[in-house]
């Protein structure tokens, strides 16, 4: 039965573009296919994972790192006819007295928005690629935590395509006729 299996993981793929301009890909050949060879699947074995705990000096306690850290939203994610998002961020011993906290969209400062409990929402976005940033800083200026960089996308429908919606205040946009897109 194994030997079975491991024979599916490497198989001949026939690939070929119909009069349409379609590309198919089939395990049966075409007289327009392209002979593909697809290699054995990768595999990797498990070890035991070895964890220590850092070393300390003796007699002392140990200091915990901050973090500092964007949860939502997720790095890559793609937003669907909105233009509105919530988002979180987690911070756990960034926090000291006369510390800064900026998070940062699309280079522009928005730490305004965020809650005490790490939650933000972000109105009226553009559709596009839209970056956020988190850093948190001491009273002299010094970086002591530095988040991760999160892109996410906002795509809208074409305007044009009924139901879709706009911009909270914008005017509407002329009805044509036709399918919409997403972008």
């Amino acid at each position: 039965m194994l030997g079975v299996c491991a024979s599916a993981w490497s198989a001949t793929v026939y690939k070929w573009v119909d009069d349409n301009g379609v590309t198919h890909y089939s395990d049966q050949p075409n007289p327009k296919a392209q002979k593909l060879q697809i290699s054995d699947a990768q595999t990797y074995g498990s070890r035991t994972a070895a964890v220590t705990a850092p070393a300390s000096a003796a007699g002392s306690a140990p200091t915990a790192q901050p973090v500092c850290l964007i949860d939502t939203p997720a790095a890559g994610q793609v937003y669907l006819d909105t233009f509105s998002i919530t988002g979180h961020v987690t911070l756990v011993h960034a926090d000291a007295e006369g510390n800064q906290t900026a998070l940062r969209m699309d280079g522009n400062d928005i730490s305004g928005l965020l809650a005490p409990d790490g939650s933000f929402q972000l109105n009226q976005l553009d559709r596009g690629e839209h970056s956020l940033t988190l850093q948190v800083t001491n009273g002299r200026g010094e970086v002591t935590c530095q988040g991760n960089t999160v892109s996410f996308t906002i795509r809208q429908r074409s305007a044009s395509v009924p139901g879709v919606p706009t911009v909270p205040g914008a005017p509407a946009a002329p009805k044509a006729p036709g399918v919409g897109v997403v972008h």
